[in-house]
């Protein structure tokens, strides 16, 4: 009996300690608005007007023809913030992609962290899984990004993935630059999100046994009662999700919104 009562605490304790994690890496941030260029927002001036152009140009032809939202966000630093929660309220704060479609990318860099991360909506997942993601990014970007070719890093890769999702709606891009992704090679060091969801399984697996799932329940009450008043959605932010005309001359974002999908690296 002793053992089982203090499984229960230990049990209680990690549960606890998981809601803490995810509370802090929800907290409140100051996210920048969208710039006027929309698919480029150059918070630090990194890149050329030439390069913003062809950016622009490429994204502007793929929402037109698909849709899809693929926009590039570049930062000094995410202030402290994992960049894979950042990345994540940022895109549900602007709300990239079509709203019940959540088409969306987000190529977010920063230059003062040293650290990428690219976030998939869920509607596209499926075309760009997050081995893929962090391929393209790992042989188009990486390198650039180490020699301070920062512009030649975020033009490539953006190429690369607006070619991918082009190809999954049955579209070609009639776009001068084409970038070849190389053979696969797969880097494997993007798991946390995936150690965390084992652990929360394996913790759950266990107050089931041993105390017939009455701390998750607890814990999931919890989750509903802080997760209603915090923001209720997307909202709370005061952002640009719901056909919102955040991003200036090119129209606005449409509502989109992701599940974590994605991967994140550093150089």
């Amino acid at each position: 009996m002793r053992i089982i009562s203090n499984l229960k605490v230990f049990l209680l304790s990690s549960l606890l300690l998981l809601i803490s994690f995810f509370q802090i890496t929800s907290a409140e941030t100051n996210y920048p608005s969208p710039t006027n260029y929309k698919y480029v927002n150059d918070y630090v001036g990194v890149l050329t007007q030439d390069e913003k152009e062809e950016i622009i140009s490429i994204g502007k032809e793929l929402e037109d023809k698909t849709g899809a939202q693929a926009i590039t966000v570049i930062v000094n630093s995410t202030d402290g913030k994992p960049i894979e929660s950042y990345a994540l309220n940022l895109f549900r704060t602007w709300g990239i992609g079509e709203k019940n479609k959540d088409n969306g990318l987000l190529i977010l860099i920063a230059l003062e962290d040293r650290s990428w991360r690219v976030e998939v909506g869920r509607g596209l997942e499926g075309a760009i899984p997050d081995a893929l993601s962090n391929r393209v990014m790992e042989s188009l970007a990486k390198e650039k990004f180490s020699t301070e070719e920062y512009g030649t890093g975020i033009v490539n890769s953006y190429s690369a993935f607006s070619d991918i999702i082009a190809d999954e709606y049955g579209v070609t891009l009639d776009k001068s630059l084409n970038i070849t992704i190389p053979e696969e090679n797969y880097d494997y060091r993007d798991i946390s999100r995936f150690s965390i969801i084992g652990i929360v399984g394996v913790l759950v697996l266990i107050d089931l046994i041993f105390n017939g799932g009455r701390f998750t329940m607890l814990i999931f009450k919890i989750l509903f009662i802080t997760g209603g008043n915090r923001r209720g959605g997307r909202g709370g932010f005061g952002g640009f999700g719901g056909g919102s005309s955040g991003g200036g001359g090119f129209g606005g974002f449409g509502g989109g919104s992701s599940g974590g999908g994605g991967s994140s690296g550093n150089w």
